[in-house]
């Protein structure tokens, strides 16, 4: 086989089940989001433990397991190839699944864990306070922007970008507007309002508790 293509198998072999860890890591916990070099680096290492553990256990498989490719077998190099083509590939699939199946089983693990700890990671504030918990409806937003306006209305979503700027909050109807210095709201008939992040000063976040017991 040549060694690019070596290497790009290589590559695939670690990079897809590390990548799925981080996914089902991050979509589970409120984790800091680390720099792209360090995320990288994590990525790969998990990916190549789990990746090569998973061979270690396909190849001990294989010697009680006919039609896998043995660890003998494969050491060989190319003679074995040409003869055993479908021993490699059932191998390799059997390798790639089972290492994405226990790298997803352990981002999802570790993001369970590490849930509930504190996080400074960008947009995690907003974003789990703005959704609403286990028999909670959508909480009650009350938006201050930079020129006095506030905005009165119900949580729909909130952008997760790093920076705050850019960081755009949603509400949905009811919905009321207060301009700067008047007591009384403007009510609006829009169903969604949206509010750039940039021009936001202050929010404020009331809980509302579910009255029919769902």
């Amino acid at each position: 086989m040549p060694s690019g293509l070596l290497g790009l198998v290589a590559l695939l072999f670690v990079a897809v089940p590390g990548h799925l860890y981080l996914v089902r890591y991050e979509r589970r916990s409120l984790r800091e989001r680390p720099g792209a070099a360090r995320e990288i680096t994590e990525l790969f290492a998990v990916g190549a433990f789990v990746t090569l553990a998973s061979a270690a256990g396909v190849f001990v498989l294989a010697e009680a397991v006919p039609g896998l490719a043995t660890l003998d077998g494969t050491a060989s190099g190319a003679a074995y190839l040409r003869s055993h083509p479908w021993h490699l590939a059932r191998s390799g699939i059997l390798i790639l699944a089972v290492s994405a199946l226990v790298c997803a089983a352990l981002g999802e693990l570790r993001g369970r864990r590490n849930g509930g700890t504190w996080s400074n990671a960008p947009g995690t504030v907003w974003s789990e306070l703005l959704k609403p918990s286990r028999g909670e409806a959508d909480p009650e937003v009350r938006v201050l922007l930079d020129d006095g306006t506030r905005v009165h209305g119900s949580g729909h979503m909130v952008s997760d970008e790093r920076d705050t700027y850019y960081r755009d909050v949603a509400l949905h109807h009811p919905i009321s507007i207060y301009t700067a210095g008047e007591d009384r709201p403007q009510p609006s008939d829009a169903d969604y309002v949206i509010i750039p992040g940039g021009h936001i000063r202050l929010i404020q976040i009331t809980t509302v508790r579910r009255h029919d017991g769902t």
